[in-house]
């Protein structure tokens, strides 16, 4: 699966969904560097690479890889992302912002209704300016989440 999304500032910018070992490693990097090695604990999820319900989906600016996300699909046409992530060198360019465009389109265009995520205070901001509010997480699994988290979410 490949995206691209061809507007006047980000042009060449691709979302493909992981699939090389070399992806992976990619992916494993990503999550490494900003989620869990920060916190000094090992990455718990890895089950979710194989899992039908979960996508882990690469960013590439023409062929530099800029960003990663890791995508739970729901039932009743919900979904979670679980890890959003652009590289520290292309922050504050809106990167993120188109990341989250694109996974948006792709979502709508398979029936989500709407996307969810638990935000982390510095990451706030950045939500509540690309149309995400305070909403219910209500994960259908019952992961605890970390009680400094904000829910939020977006009606597609």
């Amino acid at each position: 699966m490949i995206i691209k999304k061809m507007s006047q500032n980000f042009k060449k910018i691709t979302l493909r969904n992981a699939l090389s070992e070399s992806d992976w490693q990619i992916v494993k990097h990503f999550r490494d560097t900003y989620f869990f090695r920060p916190y000094g604990i090992d990455d718990p999820y890895t089950w979710t690479f194989n899992h039908g319900d979960h996508f882990h989906l690469i960013l590439y600016h023409e062929t530099e890889i800029i960003g990663y996300t890791h995508i739970q699909f729901w039932p009743d046409h919900r979904s979670a992302i679980r890890i959003i992530a652009t590289d520290e060198n292309k922050r504050n360019q809106n990167y993120g912002s188109a990341f989250l465009a694109l996974i948006e389109k792709w979502m709508k265009n398979l029936g989500i209704k709407s996307v969810h995520a638990e935000s982390r205070q510095g990451s706030l901001n950045f939500y509540t300016k690309n149309g995400y509010k305070k909403m219910l997480f209500d994960d259908p699994e019952n992961h605890e989440s970390d009680p400094n988290d904000v829910p939020v979410g977006k009606v597609l």
